[in-house]
C-alpha cells in the first residue's frame, strides 16, 4: 500500500517476476500481461492503472493458458493467521480482510508482496463513494445493499479492533496498514470484494493471483477456472491425508460396534433403535402419503386437460432418488482396485508429481490482438456495480430486487391481513426452497432444475441456520445480496422471478386451497415446484414471440393452471412493478448536472446506466404483464 507512487510498467515487472518464483504459468505465446491504458466498464479493476489480458493469437477452444498453484493463493484457512482465526471463530470475508491486511503490513518481508504491490490501494465500489455519488444510487437496489453493509461492516470493525488488542504483538501499523483505521479497513475490503474467488471448501473465498487481472464480460467470456474441489475440509489435501484415513477409519470402527459385539453375530436387539427408526420412518411416509393423497383429491388449483382435479398418484414424486436407479458405480471402483501392483506404483507416482491448482482454459475462442475476458457469474446491474464498482450496458441477466415487506403487504391488499401473515410465516418456513429462482435457459438446464429440486426434499424447510459455508461476516464480498429472506426479483427482459411468480400464484388461491398448503409442507413443496416449471415454459413462450393463449396452452402442457389463477399474479406482479419503479425517481432529478471531477463523472455514469437497466426492465414487465391481465380476464 506504500508503493502508490510506483509506475505502472515497475509494478507489472515486480508482478511478472513474482509469478515465476512461486510458479504461476503461462502461456506467453498465447496471452500477454499488458498495462490498462484507460478505465473501462466491465473491468475488475476500475482505475486507469490497472492490468488486462490480450491474446497475442486466435486462442482455440478448451486451450489451457493459466495454472495458479494453490500454495500461491491468499486464503484465510492457509494464512499465517489461521490459528488465530480458528481460537477466535473468525471466518468469511472478515478473514479473508485482516490476512490480506496482515500480509500487507508485513511489506518486503510478505511472501506476497510481488503480488500485493500490484494492486490499487482501493476498488471504486459504491460503498466508498462519498455522498453526493451515493444520492445517484437514490431507490436503486444498491442504495438499499449500502445501508447493510455499513452496518455489517461496523460490526467487523469492531470484531477487528478486538483481535487486535488481543494480539498486539501481532497486528503491528506499519508499511501503510493502520489496524485502528476504518478507511483502511474498507479499501481492504473492497479488493476482496472485487476480487475473491471462491476455490474450495477448505480455502473459501481467496485472493487469486493472475486470475484477478482477467476482467469481466457478460454473457461474453472467453475463459473460466477449472479447480479440484474435492479436497479435505480441515487441510486442503486434495489425495486424501492423515483426517480423511482416521475419518475411514472411525466410520468402520463405528459400524462394526453397531452391527457385532466382540467378534459375535449381530444381535437384534442390540440394534433395535435403528431398526425401530427404519420402521417409524416408513410408516410416518405411509401416513404423510395417505394424507396428500386426501388433500391432492381436493386441490381445484390444479387440474388436469379434461378439467378435474389431479391426485397425488398423479404428482411427481418428490421422495425418489435420483441416483437410486443405477448401482453400476461399484463395478467401476472394482476395477480400479484390482489393477496390478505396477499400475498403483505408477499411480502413486503421478499423484506426487501432481499440483493441486486452479487453471484458466479457453471456454470460448478469441481473436488475436482481443481482450482475453473472465466472467463472474450471471448476475444484474446492480450486484455488479455494489460487489465490483461497474455495470454493464446491455445485461441479459438483470433482476430488480422487490422489497420482502411489500410483497407480503400486497396478499394483504389482495387478500386479507391474516394472508400476508400466513405468507411471512411460510416464506420463513420454507426460506431454501424459495431462494431466488430464475428461468431455465434451455432444456437442459431445466432438466438440472429438477434434479436440484428432488435432492432437496431431505432439506429441513425449518431449520433456521445460517450456511456457514455460504455466508460472510461482512456482506461486501457475500453471494447472495440479500440477509435471511429470499429475494423476489423482476429480470429481464421483463418477468418476475419463478419463484416470485409462482408463490403469488399459491398464495392468491381461494381458502379451502391456500389452508390445505399451509398445513402440508410436502404439498406445498409440490405445487411450488409445479408453479415455477409452469412460469418457466409461461415465460419462454412470451419471449419467443407467442401470444398470451398460446403460452398459457404451451405452459399447461408442463402443469395445469387457471387462467383467472394467472391473471390475478399478473396484476399483482404489475402492481409490485409500478410501486417499485416509483422508487427510482426522475433521473432529471436525481442525477442532476454531470460532474466534471473524472472519478465522479465515472460514478455518475454507472449510477445512470444502473437506473436505465433498472427501470428499463421494470418498465417491460408493467407492459408485458398488463397484457396478460388483459387477455386473460376478458
Amino acid at each position: 500500500m506504500a508503493e502508490s507512487k510506483r509506475s505502472n510498467a515497475d509494478r507489472l515487472a515486480i508482478l511478472l517476476d513474482w509469478f515465476e518464483e512461486n510458479k504461476i504459468t503461462f502461456n506467453q505465446e498465447a496471452i500477454e500481461v499488458v498495462e490498462q491504458k484507460s478505465s473501462k466498464r466491465g473491468s475488475n479493476i476500475i482505475s486507469s492503472d490497472g492490468f488486462g489480458i490480450v491474446a497475442r493469437r486466435d486462442l482455440e477452444d478448451e486451450e489451457p493458458l493459466v495454472v495458479i498453484p494453490k500454495t500461491a493463493i491468499i486464503s484465510a484457512a492457509t494464512s499465517a493467521l489461521a490459528n488465530i482465526f480458528h481460537d477466535e471463530e473468525l471466518g468469511g470475508s472478515l478473514a479473508l480482510c485482516i490476512a490480506v491486511m496482515y500480509e500487507m503490513s508485513l511489506g518486503e518481508l510478505s511472501p506476497w508482496y510481488g503480488y500485493l504491490q500490484s494492486l490499487p490501494a482501493n476498488a471504486d465500489i459504491p460503498l466508498l463513494w462519498n455522498e453526493q455519488a451515493r444520492q445517484w444510487l437514490c431507490g436503486t437496489d444498491v442504495a438499499r445493499w449500502i445501508e447493510r453493509d455499513e452496518q455489517n461492516l461496523k460490526d467487523d470493525f469492531t470484531s477487528l479492533q478486538d483481535l487486535v488488542s488481543e494480539y498486539p504483538h501481532v497486528f503491528i501499523s506499519q508499511n501503510g496498514v493502520d489496524w485502528a483505521s476504518h478507511l483502511c479497513f474498507l479499501n481492504v475490503a473492497s479488493l476482496v470484494s472485487s476480487r475473491a474467488f471462491s476455490v474450495d471448501i477448505h480455502r473459501g473465498n481467496s485472493m487469486v493471483p493472475f486470475a484477478d487481472i482477467f476482467n469481466h464480460k457478460t454473457a461474453g467470456e472467453n475463459v473460466h477456472i477449472e479447480i479440484e474441489n474435492t479436497v479435505c475440509p480441515l487441510c486442503g489435501e486434495a489425495f486424501g491425508c492423515e483426517h480423511m484415513d482416521g475419518l475411514e477409519e472411525m466410520d468402520a470402527e463405528d459400524t462394526a460396534e453397531m452391527h457385532t459385539e466382540e467378534g459375535q453375530d449381530h444381535l437384534h436387539s442390540d440394534c433395535e433403535s435403528c431398526c425401530h427408526d427404519s420402521e417409524m420412518s416408513q410408516s410416518d411416509g405411509d401416513e404423510e402419503e395417505e394424507e396428500d393423497q386426501d388433500i391432492g383429491e381436493e386441490m381445484p388449483l390444479l387440474v388436469d386437460v379434461d378439467g378435474n382435479p389431479i391426485a397425488e398418484d398423479d404428482m411427481e414424486i418428490d421422495r425418489d432418488d435420483p441416483m437410486s436407479e443405477s448401482d453400476g458405480g461399484d463395478d467401476e471402483f472394482e476395477d480400479v482396485d484390482s489393477d496390478d501392483e505396477s499400475g498403483s506404483e505408477d499411480a502413486d507416482e503421478d499423484e506426487d508429481k501432481w499440483i493441486d491448482s486452479l487453471d484458466m482454459v479457453v471456454f470460448k475462442p478469441c481473436r488475436a490482438n482481443s481482450e482475453v475476458f473472465n466472467t463472474y457469474g450471471e448476475h444484474g446491474s446492480a450486484y455488479l456495480l455494489h460487489r465490483y464498482g461497474f455495470c454493464d450496458t446491455q445485461n441479459p441477466f438483470e433482476a430488480v430486487s422487490l422489497d420482502v415487506d411489500e410483497f407480503i403487504k400486497a396478499f394483504g391488499v389482495a387478500k386479507s391481513d391474516k394472508r400476508a401473515s400466513d405468507i411471512a410465516d411460510l416464506v420463513t418456513l420454507h426460506r431454501p426452497l424459495l431462494a431466488a429462482r430464475h428461468r431455465a435457459k434451455d432444456s437442459e438446464d431445466e432438466d438440472d432444475d429438477k434434479d436440484e429440486d428432488e435432492e432437496s426434499d431431505n432439506d429441513d424447510v425449518g431449520d433456521d441456520g445460517d450456511n456457514d459455508e455460504g455466508s460472510d461476516d461482512g456482506s461486501v464480498n457475500s453471494d447472495s445480496e440479500t440477509d435471511d429472506m429470499p429475494e423476489f426479483s423482476i429480470d429481464a427482459p421483463g418477468h418476475p422471478s419463478t419463484n416470485l411468480a409462482a408463490i403469488l400464484v399459491l398464495g392468491l388461491s381461494d381458502e379451502s386451497v391456500f389452508a390445505q398448503l399451509v398445513q402440508s409442507s410436502t404439498l406445498f413443496r409440490h405445487y411450488f415446484r409445479a408453479m415455477c416449471r409452469f412460469w418457466t415454459v409461461f415465460q419462454n413462450r412470451l419471449d419467443d414471440g407467442a401470444s398470451v393463449a398460446a403460452a398459457l396452452r404451451d405452459a399447461n402442457k408442463e402443469t395445469t393452471v387457471k387462467k383467472t389463477s394467472v391473471a390475478l399474479a399478473a396484476r399483482v406482479v404489475v402492481a409490485l412493478s409500478e410501486r417499485r419503479l416509483s422508487a427510482l425517481g426522475e433521473d432529471s432529478a436525481v442525477l442532476g448536472a454531470k460532474p466534471t471531477d473524472s472519478q465522479q463523472l465515472l460514478r455518475w455514469e454507472s449510477a445512470k446506466q444502473l437506473r436505465s437497466n433498472e427501470r428499463k426492465t421494470l418498465q417491460q414487465c408493467i407492459k408485458t404483464y398488463k397484457k396478460v391481465v388483459n387477455k386473460l380476464s376478458a
